[in-house]
């Protein structure tokens, strides 16, 4: 069972991610939550490997957002109808940057 509400990105302004100390990209978030996110690449990563990424966020315009955060790898399976590969992350160190995206994306609840 999920703990934490996920917001999924099914739009063309995917939030692209890019290895935050070499610049590599390595795909787009397919999901986001409190807790971490799915990823999308074209080649796995190690599953227990701890990653610093970059998430490009689209803005207004042109602009982006860039959201540093530290993660670990967490499972990897292969998505046979787009020939690529969908990774699950948890936070390690989680960001202020990253939470206060999460909640500015998030529905907000009526009472």
């Amino acid at each position: 069972m999920r703990q934490h509400s996920r917001l999924t990105f099914r739009h063309l302004s995917r939030i692209q991610v890019t290895n935050r100390l070499s610049g590599d990209p390595m795909g787009y978030v397919a999901d986001l939550s409190k807790g971490g996110l799915r990823l999308v690449a074209k080649q796995p990563l190690g599953v227990n490997g701890c990653y610093e990424m970059c998430l490009h966020v689209p803005t207004v315009g042109d602009r982006t957002r860039e959201v540093q955060i530290v993660v670990l790898c967490q499972w990897v399976r292969k998505d046979s109808r787009r020939d690529s590969f969908e990774m699950g992350f948890s936070l390690d160190r989680p960001s202020e940057e990253y939470t206060r995206l999460i909640g500015e994306l998030m529905p907000k609840r009526r009472d």
